[in-house]
């Protein structure tokens, strides 16, 4: 799907979409409860759908907010991860607490992406971990898991620490986990023990890693997901960069999600932010350019690249090399945006230098790599641009945010599918 996106002013409020991070944690920590939980408010995106479909592939059974988990039974052994790295990556380790050979496939660019810290790990363990092809995925697995020590170094995604961290506690013994240093995207694994620790599942930190007790069990929960900050990082640029302010509704302003630090890395920025509640109120604001280290906040690269290619002076972003590694190489593909949009940039193997602009080229073609967040963020993008900018392979959004540009048409933005020989009026 292509679009076509004019220069408009937004205003008005948002309800945030559920935090897609928490979904997945709370759907996995629900199908391995052997009572039923009640989840209201999860988040609706082609992501958490995979799975969905990988824990009822795992025995779960799932009716709107209402999950009857227990332990993992087989009902298809071939599981489809989509294109999610959180499914496969959380998952492998649960379909593990069982015997019978499970084949995890993948679609878009998720076979490319990396799972070498399991494989590495479970080969020297003596577990079957059996590539199909020279990509990543799809992967034969066999256990059963079984307790002992799990050694994995921090510098990868946080998400096989997390995997090893939901399936480890239903073992008959205990497990350590020790994690080669660097120990990268931290909070997200302390996410991770939070949504744990709310279905009664007890991880103890310790110098060198964690130490997870075995023998424990998955506690129902009766829960609302919490707005996703990785999401509301878009509205929040969107508010800073345009003419009027914007609402955001349904945030936690205490929320342990790592990607709520947008919030302390654009007030260095000098952005203007009021919070009453719930409901954080976003004003139009003059930014000026700052060091951002991206470590442990990937996911933020995107927006806030955009942000300072319309901040005063120059931004330097730091550990930028795991944005290569996503859905797309957000590196490449950010540095090919805001090269279009003419803005001044550097990239080296760990930093990018953007020079701020007060304005961006318009009349422009871009692809959105069939990246959600790169679609997003050229979007946004459109608000400060001087002419309409067309984007192909819109429809990637649906991956993590479905609705996201209604709300963008609800708040003024103008956009219209581009039809081939036809000129659309553009609805609002």
């Amino acid at each position: 799907m292509n679009i076509v996106v004019k220069p408009s002013v937004l205003h008005g409020s948002v309800y945030m979409i559920a935090s897609k991070s928490l979904s997945h944690r709370y759907l996995i920590g629900a199908a391995l409860s052997e009572e039923p939980s009640m989840l209201h408010g999860l988040m609706e995106s082609n992501d958490i759908q995979a799975t969905k479909n990988a824990l009822s592939n795992l025995g779960a059974v799932i009716d709107g907010c209402s999950v009857q988990g227990g332990f993992p039974h087989i009902s298809n052994t071939q599981i489809n991860a989509g294109a999610s790295g959180s499914t496969v990556r959380f998952l492998i380790p649960v379909a593990l607490l069982q015997d019978k050979p499970v084949v995890f496939t993948g679609e878009q660019r998720l076979p490319e992406r990396s799972l070498r810290a399991y494989e590495t790990l479970f080969t020297a363990k003596g577990y079957t971990y059996e590539r199909l092809t020279e990509k990543h995925l799809p992967v034969r697995i066999g256990g059963p898991l079984k307790p002992g020590i799990y050694e994995i170094g921090g510098g990868v995604s946080s998400q096989f620490i997390s995997g090893l961290l939901f399936a480890l506690p239903l073992l008959d013994g205990n497990s350590e986990i020790r994690i080669i240093q660097p120990f990268e995207s931290r909070s997200y694994v302390k996410l991770t023990i939070a949504v744990l620790d709310s279905f009664g599942i007890k991880i103890e930190e310790t110098t060198e890693g964690f130490l997870v007790p075995g023998n424990q069990k998955y506690q129902p929960l009766d829960i609302t997901v919490e707005g996703d900050y990785s999401q509301a990082a878009f509205f929040i640029v969107a508010g800073l960069i345009g003419k009027q302010s914007i609402k955001l509704k349904h945030l936690n302003p205490d929320s342990l999600q790592g990607d709520r630090r947008i919030l302390e890395i654009v007030a260095t920025m000098g952005a203007k932010l009021t919070w009453s509640h719930q409901v954080l109120e976003v004003h139009p604001s003059h930014t000026k350019g700052t060091d951002i280290d991206l470590a442990d906040i990937p996911d933020l690269g995107p927006p806030l690249m955009l942000l300072a290619a319309l901040s005063e002076g120059t931004t330097i972003f730091h550990n930028i090399k795991r944005l290569r590694y996503k859905e797309s190489d957000r590196v490449a593909a950010m540095q090919q945006v805001l090269n279009t949009f003419g803005v001044t940039n550097i990239v080296s193997e760990e930093t990018m230098t953007i020079k701020g602009s007060k304005t961006l080229n318009g009349d422009i073609s871009l692809d959105s790599y069939d990246d959600h967040r790169i679609a997003m963020t050229v979007i946004i993008a459109s608000l400060r641009c001087g002419g309409d900018i067309e984007l192909t392979r819109a429809a990637t959004i649906e991956k993590s945010y479905p609705d996201f540009i209604d709300v963008f048409k609800r708040l003024g933005g103008q956009v219209r599918i581009k039809k081939e020989g036809k000129k659309d009026e553009f609805n609002r």
